[in-house]
């Protein structure tokens, strides 16, 4: 069974398994063809998306669409940061997407970050701040799950002004980008959609203080372990071919014998694999929350739309 961890209330009030309060916000943008807005308290994301357009020759593909998707940090130029967190993002939309249906076509997907990558200053230890990285060159004899590496004969120490490109945004902001991606489909109304992912981070604190749920800016830097996890959601998912279904139609609003499916995890820090399985089983009743909270506000926003 799952644990958050010692029940007693966080820095800000909440309970160990508690969700931030969520930003969702539909429509904003008018020069795309859909945007959303979502945010656990205040880490937020902005995307849009547009298509299926017109491609240029050079990246016309006959048999699908041609999925672009970018990133722009809060600050500064987009860099390593960026591209991996666009890396994220293409491992998952791809498969999302029906992209056979919109040949010789683009499909465009913009993330705006609108929270600071930078960690607190009050944080007196920081995961992306130069953690002792070591080059494992005798992987069958290395403890596994472990981040960093412990040293060995071999081990050859990393430059420590080096740091790694996946711990320059938070767990946090990656899980928003996930889900403002998802909305801004959503819509936009004029993409088939297969699932629906959705994302959420979890941290291990230190002095046994369990698992959290949605950690803050400063609870996830000075934890123990990270991690990150989005599960789709939607009839479609089961890789079994028995239950497959050539329908082009996303129901959103399907609840009953409803499928979800691990597309994405990524974890770093110290832990162990009772904790990760831990964090895994805290990271799906996450996602069913925040897709209930999607599907609400969706809900209100057609409603809003027929009243006009």
């Amino acid at each position: 069974m799952a644990s958050a961890g010692p029940s007693r209330r966080r820095s800000d009030g909440r309970k160990p398994h508690e969700i931030r309060p969520m930003t969702i916000e539909i429509g904003e943008l008018d020069r795309a063809d859909g945007s959303g807005r979502f945010g656990f308290g205040s880490t937020s994301a902005l995307a849009s998306c547009s298509g299926p357009l017109e491609v240029r020759l050079n990246k016309e593909l006959p048999t699908r669409a041609t999925l672009e998707i970018s990133h722009r940090p809060l600050e500064g130029v987009g860099a390593t940061p960026s591209r991996a967190l666009i890396t994220t993002l293409e491992s998952i939309y791809p498969s999302a997407l029906r992209l056979s249906l919109y040949p010789r076509s683009l499909i465009q997907i913009i993330v705006q970050s609108l929270s600071s990558s930078s960690a607190p200053t009050s944080s007196t230890r920081r995961y992306n701040e130069s953690p002792e990285i070591y080059i494992d060159t005798e992987p069958e004899t290395t403890e596994r799950n472990i981040w960093p590496q412990p040293p060995t004969q071999s081990a050859l120490p990393v430059d420590k002004k080096e740091k790694s490109p996946n711990t320059s945004y938070s767990f946090s902001l990656r899980a928003v980008s996930i889900n403002s991606a998802t909305l801004a489909i959503l819509d936009a109304g004029s993409i088939a959609m297969t699932h629906l992912p959705m994302a959420i981070s979890i941290a291990l604190l230190s002095n046994n203080d369990g698992l959290v749920v949605d950690p803050t800016t400063e609870e996830e830097y000075n934890s123990r372990a990270r991690f990150g996890f989005a599960w789709s959601f939607g009839k479609n998912v089961s890789l079994k071919e028995k239950e497959k279904d050539s329908s082009n139609h996303m129901d959103v609003d399907k609840e009953e014998g409803e499928e979800m499916e691990l597309i994405w995890a990524e974890s770093e820090g110290n832990f162990d694999k009772e904790k990760f399985s831990d964090a895994l089983e805290l990271s799906k009743i996450a996602c069913r929350q925040i897709l209930s909270e999607i599907r609400a506000k969706l809900g209100e926003t057609l409603e809003s739309k027929r009243l006009q």
